[in-house]
């Protein structure tokens, strides 16, 4: 079945400084989001279109080793200076997902805040995440899923429907296992299944 979702135009880069500046993090701290994915402190955590590093830091914090990936070379520059003044180690990939250079079954969980709806081929790049996931490995999305009506989708991020993002990844081959509210967007976190999970299904 071909997807559902349209790719929603991706966030201009010259608008890279709403998207982690210390308003932002005082009044939406990533820490809060973070701590709802139980990251464990031996993880490799990837934080797929990472943007200026809003969410990588508070990953890396934690998890063993923390991998950023964006399609955009100016986005993963911010993600360096912003780890290097927190101190923390991060691993840089330039990608647009459709081949991520990781080894096979590498990666604990890949996490994608208001991402999802820009990626153009949903179905190559869940694909290649379920490549480089541990069994099981999770998958976690975040989307605006609350708002305005009158005004969704003409700034930031568009409102999505929880309900799509979870039928796309069940037929890439996730099991949904928690959608968690939180303020006007939803957690929707999927798990890679075991292989003999998939062969009986």
């Amino acid at each position: 079945m071909p997807s559902t979702q349209h790719a929603h135009k991706r966030f201009p880069e010259r608008l890279a400084f709403l998207l982690n500046n210390p308003i932002r993090r005082a009044t939406s701290s990533p820490d809060e989001i973070i701590s709802k994915l139980n990251v464990s402190h031996d993880n490799v955590a990837m934080d797929f279109g990472c943007g200026p590093g809003f969410f990588t830091i508070a990953l890396a914090k934690i998890a063993a080793k923390t991998i950023a990936v964006d399609v955009s070379a100016g986005m993963l520059e911010k993600t360096a200076n912003y780890a290097r003044k927190n101190r923390v180690h991060v691993k840089l990939l330039k990608s647009d997902g459709t081949i991520i250079d990781l080894a096979d079954g590498s990666v604990d969980l890949i996490f994608l805040s208001h991402v999802f709806h820009e990626v153009e081929d949903k179905p190559k790049v869940l694909s290649e995440f379920s490549r480089i996931l541990k069994s099981p490995g999770r998958l976690a999305i975040v989307e605006k899923t609350q708002g305005n009506g009158k005004f969704s989708g003409s700034f930031g991020p568009p409102i999505v429907k929880a309900g799509d993002v979870i039928d796309e990844t069940t037929r890439a081959g996730f099991r949904p296992i928690q959608s968690i509210p939180h303020h006007k967007d939803t957690i929707i976190i999927v798990q890679k299944l075991r292989a003999h999970d998939d062969s009986n299904q």
